[in-house]
Protein backbone atom coordinates (compact mmCIF):
# COMPACT_ATOMS: atom_id res chain seq x y z
CA UNK A 1 0.00 0.00 0.00
CA UNK A 2 1.47 3.77 -0.74
CA UNK A 3 2.04 5.69 1.44
CA UNK A 4 -0.69 8.49 2.40
CA UNK A 5 0.62 11.44 0.96
CA UNK A 6 1.30 14.76 3.11
CA UNK A 7 -0.07 18.49 2.50
CA UNK A 8 1.47 21.41 4.08
CA UNK A 9 -0.71 24.55 4.14
CA UNK A 10 2.29 27.92 4.90
CA UNK A 11 0.26 30.65 5.91
CA UNK A 12 0.66 34.01 8.36
CA UNK A 13 -3.26 34.01 8.53
CA UNK A 14 -4.41 31.34 11.03
CA UNK A 15 -7.71 32.08 10.09
CA UNK A 16 -7.10 31.42 6.25
CA UNK A 17 -4.76 28.18 7.82
CA UNK A 18 -7.69 26.67 9.93
CA UNK A 19 -9.94 26.86 6.94
CA UNK A 20 -7.98 25.56 4.55
CA UNK A 21 -6.84 22.74 6.98
CA UNK A 22 -10.33 22.56 8.01
CA UNK A 23 -11.24 21.67 4.54
CA UNK A 24 -8.39 19.15 3.58
CA UNK A 25 -8.77 16.95 6.56
CA UNK A 26 -12.38 16.03 5.50
CA UNK A 27 -11.20 13.56 3.17
CA UNK A 28 -8.61 10.75 4.57
CA UNK A 29 -6.89 10.80 0.96
CA UNK A 30 -4.13 12.65 2.49
CA UNK A 31 -2.44 14.00 5.51
CA UNK A 32 -2.65 18.13 6.75
CA UNK A 33 0.09 19.73 8.58
CA UNK A 34 -0.63 23.57 8.92
CA UNK A 35 2.88 25.95 9.68
CA UNK A 36 2.79 29.86 10.23
CA UNK A 37 6.54 30.34 9.88
CA UNK A 38 8.28 29.21 6.59
CA UNK A 39 11.14 28.28 9.32
CA UNK A 40 9.16 26.01 10.78
CA UNK A 41 8.54 24.04 7.61
CA UNK A 42 11.56 23.89 6.47
CA UNK A 43 12.53 22.21 10.19
CA UNK A 44 9.48 19.95 9.21
CA UNK A 45 11.17 19.16 5.51
CA UNK A 46 14.29 17.86 6.79
CA UNK A 47 12.55 15.26 8.95
CA UNK A 48 9.55 14.26 6.81
CA UNK A 49 8.89 14.11 3.17
CA UNK A 50 5.77 16.74 1.57
CA UNK A 51 3.62 15.59 -1.59
CA UNK A 52 1.87 19.44 -1.78
CA UNK A 53 2.60 22.96 -0.24
CA UNK A 54 -0.31 25.29 -0.36
CA UNK A 55 0.68 28.39 0.77
CA UNK A 56 0.31 32.06 0.73
CA UNK A 57 2.52 34.36 -1.75
CA UNK A 58 2.74 37.25 0.43
CA UNK A 59 4.27 36.06 4.12
CA UNK A 60 6.21 37.44 6.39
CA UNK A 61 9.70 38.98 5.21
CA UNK A 62 9.36 36.53 2.47
CA UNK A 63 7.49 35.01 -0.46
CA UNK A 64 6.06 31.78 -1.65
CA UNK A 65 8.50 32.19 -4.39
CA UNK A 66 11.95 32.83 -1.59
CA UNK A 67 10.07 29.67 0.01
CA UNK A 68 9.66 27.35 -2.95
CA UNK A 69 13.66 28.46 -4.08
CA UNK A 70 14.72 27.01 -0.13
CA UNK A 71 12.70 23.90 -1.09
CA UNK A 72 14.53 23.34 -4.63
CA UNK A 73 17.72 24.25 -3.72
CA UNK A 74 17.74 22.69 -0.26
CA UNK A 75 20.04 19.46 -0.09
CA UNK A 76 19.05 18.75 3.80
CA UNK A 77 15.55 18.56 3.06
CA UNK A 78 13.81 14.76 2.72
CA UNK A 79 11.94 15.83 -0.48
CA UNK A 80 13.18 18.40 -3.06
CA UNK A 81 10.03 17.74 -5.49
CA UNK A 82 7.47 19.20 -3.74
CA UNK A 83 4.26 20.48 -5.69
CA UNK A 84 3.83 24.25 -4.91
CA UNK A 85 0.53 26.11 -5.16
CA UNK A 86 0.57 29.74 -3.99
CA UNK A 87 -2.67 31.49 -3.11
CA UNK A 88 -2.56 35.25 -3.82
CA UNK A 89 -5.12 38.21 -4.67
CA UNK A 90 -3.45 39.17 -7.91
CA UNK A 91 -0.67 38.40 -10.30
CA UNK A 92 0.77 40.66 -11.93
CA UNK A 93 4.03 40.19 -14.53
CA UNK A 94 6.70 40.21 -12.08
CA UNK A 95 4.90 37.96 -10.06
CA UNK A 96 4.43 35.43 -12.73
CA UNK A 97 8.19 35.93 -13.47
CA UNK A 98 9.04 34.87 -9.77
CA UNK A 99 6.69 32.37 -9.79
CA UNK A 100 8.14 30.47 -12.87
CA UNK A 101 12.22 30.74 -11.70
CA UNK A 102 11.36 29.20 -8.54
CA UNK A 103 9.42 26.65 -9.74
CA UNK A 104 6.03 27.28 -8.27
CA UNK A 105 3.61 24.92 -10.28
CA UNK A 106 0.20 26.46 -9.84
CA UNK A 107 -1.18 29.92 -8.11
CA UNK A 108 -4.76 30.55 -7.33
CA UNK A 109 -6.42 33.87 -7.11
CA UNK A 110 -8.32 34.81 -3.66
CA UNK A 111 -10.80 34.35 -3.08
CA UNK A 112 -11.44 30.99 -3.82
CA UNK A 113 -13.38 27.99 -2.93
CA UNK A 114 -12.06 26.04 -0.68
CA UNK A 115 -13.64 23.06 -2.35
CA UNK A 116 -12.14 24.25 -5.61
CA UNK A 117 -8.46 24.01 -4.28
CA UNK A 118 -9.50 20.81 -2.79
CA UNK A 119 -10.05 19.72 -6.54
CA UNK A 120 -6.69 21.16 -7.36
CA UNK A 121 -5.01 19.13 -4.89
CA UNK A 122 -6.26 16.25 -6.01
CA UNK A 123 -5.58 17.04 -9.73
CA UNK A 124 -1.96 17.73 -8.52
CA UNK A 125 -1.33 14.43 -6.74
CA UNK A 126 -3.08 12.50 -9.15
CA UNK A 127 -0.12 13.51 -11.25
CA UNK A 128 2.44 12.78 -9.08
CA UNK A 129 5.77 13.81 -8.91
CA UNK A 130 6.96 12.34 -12.26
CA UNK A 131 6.58 16.02 -14.12
CA UNK A 132 9.88 17.33 -13.01
CA UNK A 133 13.22 18.66 -14.25
CA UNK A 134 16.35 19.19 -12.17
CA UNK A 135 18.66 20.85 -14.37
CA UNK A 136 21.06 22.15 -11.79
CA UNK A 137 22.39 24.52 -10.46
CA UNK A 138 19.85 26.55 -12.52
CA UNK A 139 16.37 25.01 -12.27
CA UNK A 140 14.97 22.69 -10.35
CA UNK A 141 11.39 22.36 -10.45
CA UNK A 142 7.98 21.72 -13.00
CA UNK A 143 8.26 20.75 -16.61
CA UNK A 144 6.47 24.14 -18.19
CA UNK A 145 7.61 23.26 -21.55
CA UNK A 146 5.93 19.89 -22.09
CA UNK A 147 8.44 18.28 -24.32
CA UNK A 148 8.32 14.95 -25.65
CA UNK A 149 11.15 13.37 -27.08
CA UNK A 150 9.93 11.57 -30.71
CA UNK A 151 12.05 10.04 -33.00
CA UNK A 152 12.22 11.57 -36.17
CA UNK A 153 10.26 9.06 -38.75
CA UNK A 154 10.16 11.27 -41.78
CA UNK A 155 11.77 9.88 -45.15
CA UNK A 156 13.17 12.89 -45.68
CA UNK A 157 15.55 13.48 -42.53
CA UNK A 158 15.39 17.47 -41.12
CA UNK A 159 18.25 19.16 -42.75
CA UNK A 160 20.73 22.22 -41.09
CA UNK A 161 20.38 25.31 -42.78
CA UNK A 162 22.57 28.59 -42.23
CA UNK A 163 25.15 30.25 -43.84
CA UNK A 164 27.88 27.93 -44.29
CA UNK A 165 25.78 24.45 -43.69
CA UNK A 166 25.12 22.05 -46.78
CA UNK A 167 23.36 18.55 -45.84
CA UNK A 168 24.30 15.90 -48.01
CA UNK A 169 21.95 13.58 -46.59
CA UNK A 170 18.48 15.05 -47.00
CA UNK A 171 19.59 15.42 -50.63
CA UNK A 172 20.52 11.82 -51.07
CA UNK A 173 17.68 10.98 -49.06
CA UNK A 174 15.69 12.43 -51.98
CA UNK A 175 17.52 11.13 -54.88
CA UNK A 176 16.66 8.00 -53.47
CA UNK A 177 12.96 8.11 -53.31
CA UNK A 178 13.10 9.78 -57.08
CA UNK A 179 15.78 7.71 -58.47
CA UNK A 180 14.42 8.23 -62.56
CA UNK A 181 14.72 11.80 -62.59
CA UNK A 182 18.27 13.54 -62.93
CA UNK A 183 20.11 15.39 -60.33
CA UNK A 184 20.56 19.24 -60.81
Amino acid sequence: MLPVPTVAVLSNSPALASVLAATLRRGSRWRVREFSDHRALADYMRIAPLALLVTDFDLDRVTAADVALSIRNGDDLASRHVQIIALSRKVDAGMRRKCVQAGIDEVIVKPMSPVYLEERIAARLADGTTTYVSAEPYYVGPERRNRVSLDDTRTIPVERRGENIVSFLAHKAMREQQPDQPVA
